[in-house]
């Protein structure tokens, strides 16, 4: 691939039309298009990629967008075949690309800030493609190839994207368009472009001549994708929403609508759950009529909570796109992806009628297959499951995302659950890897990586340099894949040096600097997070949080065979669980306080004393019941139930979860269709690192976990009797695996003696063995195949 092309770009001359200076591009669209004619059946394979994002359409059907999010030494581009797409007669290949330069906007927040995960060197709107035309015989009889084939471009200079309030950490994705002033059917194949400018030739795509040979670096350093591409796949909306404000206009049943002359008339739309999708909006007529299109993942009312579908109660605000008619057919797609459960339509019209047809959506995503499963004749356990896999696929696109309608942006704390999630309900590692090499890529010289990357905007939080190091030691574990990781210790040494160089004399790590995050607690919302104890001296959370990395570090040092690194890791952790035994440990309360003499108790300090494995298993489960009943300790929020939960686990007090799960459960009752960041006064209603009980349905209540790096084996420690507690009387499932899946079957049955039991049923993949661990802690055998134990 690229042995032929050139990047292609916009001629002054369209530049000098609109009055635009070189620097007032961004947010801006350039459509490219080439028509090629073709009288026989043919195949066709392109390479495609551009400056900053491309939207492709041949013949009038969209086809994808791209390319993959990367940085300035990774400009990523997608090979497809586009055979299908074909057809006898005039072929268009239609293009719309943005330019996204970072640098227009001074801070992250200004109205031209670019899309945040788009970041790309500069150079303006540049599109490459190469491919050539085959015929059944193999002959060449037609080629597309940029810098070859006649690409034509046409400068959209009559607006630029925007940020505003809802978007201050996206970007600007919002769309306000004129229809009088653009061509409105620049994507059909009829369409008469010959009086469009011809792409400006540049430079090679790949140039392997003399800078290549010594070293000069290209603008564009070009790479494979190293994903799937996204999919894209036609739905229709649920139903139209009617309110005592708001009456029904039966646009999903007549598949039309229409509005007539100065009139106003808004519709409201329910996809039935939060997608992410391009939607799709057919307007004929009403010149001058103006349009305001808001996408929003729930009705709020700012006096009190109510149901995510309360439409009644409600009201809505999000996400807008502002187009004005020019009276012809216009079609109108968003360029960027929209996240949505429900969407607001307005249509004001003007001299003329509008008529509006049914619109209909292309829900895409991360083509995540799910494997697992897991089902009880208890309805929440299936509603929450289902609400989980939603969750974590809504967050997965080119990247992995805290959340899909705001920043969508790949932070290693909730990347690190996402992967944990991944692997257990598919067993699909390329997203992770991806950001494992996303994560490396973004070191700074002190030593740390972005708090978000890939990123326009450089963002540091301390403490997710942490979350790299877990889940570098997770994948491992997943994967066995020694050599996969292997180029990333210099990072974790890194790392685990920075923290090392702010030991102060107490012998505790003090303070980081930049952003110390740990979690979104009221009692620390003055400091957006950060715990409190930190303007008193050391965080007991954030020293446990790294001696766990100092772990995990270790862990891969010494399967590598570097018994030094591993010993010296092994030490540094042991200094650290010394210090905060001797100066954090409270006799009284059977806790650990947040800091050297700072009476702050927080079930997070607790948790990580126990992954730790700083105290024995008997004070284990005492601090643990302390902070889980003691009013006064702050507890774990969604974003950091995890540890909380494998803490509670690990000390054999798994139950005092159950309390924290009902946040989980009551969501359905709340009009959730996917977990949100909190249960109340959410930001957002789509939020990864909430997703969590998927993972413990099938990894501790039902117990299926990898027993060696790599699932050489299998260790099942199930959980039932405690989930016997929430009435859970039979559990049945799969979980896959990289050695293949494991079904399961367990079911409540009673004694002779009158106790309770469990006949649990389990079979194993070929070549696979392992151990059940009961509950009462009797170890049992697996064998490959079918196995069964009554208890």
């Amino acid at each position: 691939m690229w042995q032929e092309a050139n990047w292609i770009g916009v001629p002054r001359s369209e530049l000098e039309k609109w009055k635009i200076l070189d620097g007032d591009l961004t947010g801006r669209f350039a459509y490219y298009r080439c028509e090629i004619n073709v009288e026989e059946e043919v195949n066709l394979t392109i390479g495609i990629t551009a400056n900053s994002r491309y939207r492709l359409w041949i013949n009038e059907t969209p086809v994808l967008s791209g390319p993959c999010k990367g940085d300035l030494y990774r400009h990523y581009y997608d090979t497809v075949d586009v055979s299908k797409f074909l057809k006898k007669g005039k072929n268009s290949f239609v293009v719309q690309v943005l330019y996204n330069n970072a640098y227009t906007a001074v801070k992250q927040t200004d109205e031209r800030a670019g899309i945040f995960g788009v970041f790309t060197p500069g150079g303006g709107h540049r599109l490459a493609v190469e491919g050539i035309l085959v015929n059944r015989k193999g002959e060449t009889i037609g080629d597309v190839t940029t810098g070859k084939a006649d690409w034509r471009v046409w400068l959209d200079g009559s607006y630029y994207l925007k940020s505003g309030e809802v978007m201050a950490n996206l970007g600007a994705v919002c769309e306000e368009i004129d229809f009088c002033k653009i061509p409105t059917d620049w994507k059909k194949a009829d369409y008469d472009s010959s009086l469009w400018s011809r792409g400006v030739s540049l430079e090679p795509v790949r140039d392997e001549g003399y800078w290549d040979v010594v070293g000069i670096l290209p603008r564009f350093i070009i790479k494979e994708r190293e994903i799937p591409p996204l999919y894209e796949n036609e739905e229709h909306f649920a139903a139209e929403i009617e309110t005592s404000r708001q009456s029904r206009s039966g646009i999903l049943e007549s598949d039309k609508v229409e509005v007539p002359e100065k009139e106003t008339r808004t519709i409201l739309l329910d996809a039935g759950r939060i997608v992410n999708a391009y939607s799709r909006f057919v307007f004929r007529n009403g010149k001058g009529a103006k349009i305001k299109i808001t996408y929003f993942e729930r009705f709020i009312n700012k006096e009190k909570e109510i149901r995510r579908d309360d439409a009644e109660q409600g009201i809505y605000e999000g996400i807008t796109d502002q187009l004005t008619l020019s009276g012809e057919t216009i079609c109108f797609e968003p360029f960027w992806y929209r996240t949505f459960r429900f969407l607001a339509i307005e249509i004001r019209a003007g001299e003329q009628a509008v008529q509006l047809d049914a619109p209909v959506f292309r829900k895409t995503g991360y083509p995540l297959q799910v494997v697992s499963d897991v089902k009880a004749p208890e309805n929440w356990v299936n509603e929450l499951w289902e609400i989980c896999v939603r969750t974590l696929g809504n967050c997965m696109m080119e990247t992995y995302m805290d959340c899909p309608y705001y920043e969508q942006m790949q932070f290693p704390m909730d990347t690190r659950l996402q992967a944990l999630f991944t692997y257990m309900v598919s067993g699909d590692t390329r997203l992770a890897k991806k950001a494992l090499e996303d994560y490396h890529c973004s070191m700074i010289p002190d030593g740390l990586i972005h708090g978000k990357y890939p990123s326009a905007y450089t963002q540091i939080i301390s403490t997710f340099s942490l979350h790299y190091i877990y889940m570098l030691q997770e994948y491992y574990w997943q994967t066995k894949d020694l050599s996969a990781v292997r180029k990333y210790f210099p990072d974790m040494d890194q790392i685990l040096s920075y923290y090392d160089s702010k030991i102060g004399s107490d012998g505790l790590v003090g303070r980081l600097g930049y952003w110390e995050f740990v979690d979104w607690q009221p009692a620390w919302s003055d400091n957006a997070g950060m715990p409190e104890a930190l303007r008193h001296g050391p965080s007991t959370i954030i020293n446990l949080m790294y001696a766990y990395a100092l772990e995990c570090a270790a862990k891969l040092n010494e399967t590598a065979g570097r018994a030094g690194m591993a010993e010296e890791y092994r030490m540094r952790k042991q200094e650290i669980l010394q210090k905060i035994e001797a100066l954090c440990w409270d006799e009284k309360r059977e806790m650990y306080r947040e800091g050297p003499g700072f009476e702050q108790y927080t079930c997070h300090a607790q948790a990580w004393a126990v992954l730790n494995d700083l105290p024995d298993l008997k004070r284990a489960k005492r601090m643990l019941r302390h902070a889980a009943e003691d009013g006064d300790v702050l507890k774990c929020t969604f974003s950091t139930a995890y540890e909380w939960f494998r803490a509670c686990e690990q000390a054999g007090v798994y139950e005092l979860t159950l309390r924290d799960l009902d946040g989980w459960i009551e969501l359905p009752g709340k009009g959730c269709t996917c977990c949100p960041e909190t249960p109340e006064n959410s930001r957002s209603e789509c939020h990864a690192w909430s997703a969590l009980p998927m993972y413990e349905f099938i990894r501790c209540m039902a117990g299926v976990r990898a027993g060696e790096a790599g699932w050489e084996s299998v260790k099942v420690v199930p959980h039932m009797n405690v989930a016997g507690l929430r009435g859970v009387t039979e559990l049945t499932g799969t979980a896959v695996t990289p050695k293949g899946n494991v079904t399961f079957c367990y079911r409540q049955q009673e004694k002779e003696d009158g106790t309770k039991g469990w006949d649990y049923e389990l079979t194993l993949p070929d070549g696979v063995n392992g151990e059940l661990i009961a509950e009462d802690g009797a170890v049992l055998s697996l064998k490959e195949g079918e196995n069964r134990y009554v208890l």
